[in-house]
């Protein structure tokens, strides 16, 4: 990597790595999974601390290869005549002008949540920022070679807006590169470039609406930086929970500076650019409170153990952290979000509530999974007898008490059946609000109708000893159960394909997901039918695995 005039500035606007210990305590709850991350991609990097910075396509986020780390197209576009390579001055020009874009970046908040994270490497990006310039202005023997601008920003979600911005600053750091060591510069000069770099939208941005994620419709960062507020902005999340007497003790002798940094970090984390955890060393006055050495902590350390020191040592409950999600939701109204983005958000936070308090099982969005099986059935499947109906089939019934966790949150079925013909099977779910899910209808057949006409050309086995589950997260389409398998092999056991996605061909009806939300108690039933004559099928086995939340 080269060494460069003005580079231990721009690498000092994002210092290096958070590490993962945490410090302060009373932080509000964070949100433990990020949405983005930064890394770098092609080619290698003398640097670990991560500048912040700005893909001159536009933004990147953070946890995986930052688009900014490529921040160009290819070969970029049309080669400009050596003499803007002079007047902008020469390649230490254009290492000087990328070393100004970085600073323009990193302090503009509308953007720099995707380059404030310690795994961007910004010492990579500013390496072929300055090749992507040095060729753009047609500077002798410059090339460009890093990713191309859509395969470095794919996955990104960079808005129409996030590049709009990004441009801009690209403009002011060509004013200030004219007004300092390139004073040859024209205007006409800085048009070209600005204009070679406009062309490149259409490879970088992903969301041209402006509206793809919560984080871009409610404001980006500047928009939940106003949601979050201090304690003295009326109508602010923090104004809300510091004049809250059953949250406020909660907070006493906190650094309410890095409190709020974080709590914006947390919500840009949900579904934006911005790592939560993985704070770097920001420009003066940018992300205060919170640096490499001091990143923002998770939500179990910072909690553990903390007490409402105004109510007498009380510790955090999940009632605290519905009221405190309450005041989230206020700020929300206050600042004209969508009824819908803000119910969102605020669902979004939930999981943080069992990190928090003392009583998990009541935390809104708590969940428990329990299994209820019946085994040994000897139930026979009537051979050819499947007409579409429930009254058809051989069927298990599983009860389910009331526990308090009583709404469905996810379901998974597993089935053991014998059989030596996979293709005559349709196997159903029955919820006890008389819903029936088609798990599976005669694979490897396109039947006109759930009525059990036709057969299917499906002569695998199925075994009671290799069960089958069908789920949301299965491996394989169960249409396709048994493919390749010949009459004498069995399904699951010989091909290892035992999980299945479910598919109801023909059938009407709803699915699994649709179950959610639905009562748990009550009386299930997994339900098997033969559509073909000539072989025997014996329901052996029927497990229910519920996901159960409140």
């Amino acid at each position: 990597m080269r060494t460069i005039s003005g580079r231990a500035l721009a690498l000092a606007l994002v210092a290096g790595c958070a590490d993962d210990v945490a410090e302060a305590t009373g932080e509000p709850p964070t949100s433990g999974e990020a949405t983005t991350t930064t890394t770098t991609t092609d080619a290698t990097t003398e640097s670990t601390t991560p500048p912040p910075v700005t893909t001159t396509t536009g933004t990147t986020t953070g946890d995986e290869t930052t688009a900014t780390a490529d921040p160009t197209a290819g070969p970029t576009t049309g080669v400009v005549d050596e003499a803007l390579c002079m007047r902008l001055g020469g390649p230490g020009g254009a290492q000087a002008l990328a070393v100004g874009i970085a600073g323009q970046v990193a302090a503009d908040e509308r953007i720099n949540a995707y380059f404030l994270n310690a795994q961007f490497d910004g010492g990579r990006f500013l390496d072929c920022l300055v090749d992507q310039l040095a060729t753009l202005a047609g500077c002798p023997g410059a090339t460009y070679t890093c990713k191309g601008m859509k395969s470095a920003h794919t996955g990104l979600g960079v808005s129409a807006i996030d590049f709009s911005d990004f441009v801009a600053d690209v403009a002011t750091a060509l004013g200030d590169h004219q007004a300092g060591p390139a004073p040859l510069l024209t205007d006409a000069d800085k048009a070209t470039l600005l204009d070679a770099l406009a062309a490149m939208a259409g490879e970088v941005v992903e969301d041209a609406g402006d509206d793809a994620t919560l984080y871009q419709r409610l404001g980006r960062k500047p928009g939940l930086q106003a949601v979050v507020g201090s304690s003295e902005a009326t109508g602010s999340w923090l104004a809300g929970v510091m004049a809250d007497a059953t949250l406020s003790g909660f907070f006493t002798g906190i650094d309410e500076v890095r409190f709020g940094t974080c709590l914006v970090r947390q919500l840009a984390s949900v579904d934006g650019p911005t790592v939560y955890g993985e704070e770097v060393d920001p420009p003066p006055g940018i992300e205060p409170g919170v640096s490499a050495a001091a990143p923002c902590r998770a939500m179990q350390p910072v909690h553990a153990g903390v007490k409402n020191e105004m109510l007498g040592g009380t510790p955090i409950t999940s009632a605290d952290f519905v009221v405190m999600l309450g005041h989230l939701g206020v700020a929300l109204a206050n600042a004209t979000a969508d009824e819908d983005d803000a119910a969102a958000l605020q669902k979004a936070l939930e999981p943080l509530c069992a990190e928090m308090a003392v009583d998990p099982e009541n935390c809104p969005g708590a969940t428990e999974v329990e299994e209820f099986a019946q085994v040994d059935l000897g139930a026979a499947i009537e051979d050819g007898s499947y007409d579409g109906t429930p009254a058809t089939m051989a069927c298990a019934t599983l009860t389910v008490p009331a526990t308090g966790f009583d709404v469905v949150a996810g379901v998974e079925v597993e089935v053991g059946i014998d059989t030596g013909y996979a293709g005559d099977l349709t196997i159903k779910l029955l919820s006890p609000a008389a819903e029936t899910v088609t798990l599976v209808s005669r694979p490897g057949l396109d039947e006109a109708a759930d009525d059990g006409s036709g057969c299917s050309g499906d002569n695998s086995n199925v075994s009671a000893a290799a069960p089958l589950t069908f789920s949301l997260a299965g491996q394989k389409d169960a249409e396709l159960m048994g493919d390749g398998l010949g009459t004498d092999e069995t399904i699951c056991a010989d091909d290892m394909a035992c999980s299945y996605t479910p598919n109801p061909g023909a059938a009407v009806g709803p699915d699994l997901a649709s179950l959610a939300g639905s009562a748990a108690p009550g009386e299930w039933q997994v339900c098997v039918g033969d559509s073909c004559g000539g072989f025997t099928a014996t329901l052996q086995l029927a497990r229910l695995r519920l996901t159960r939340g409140k």
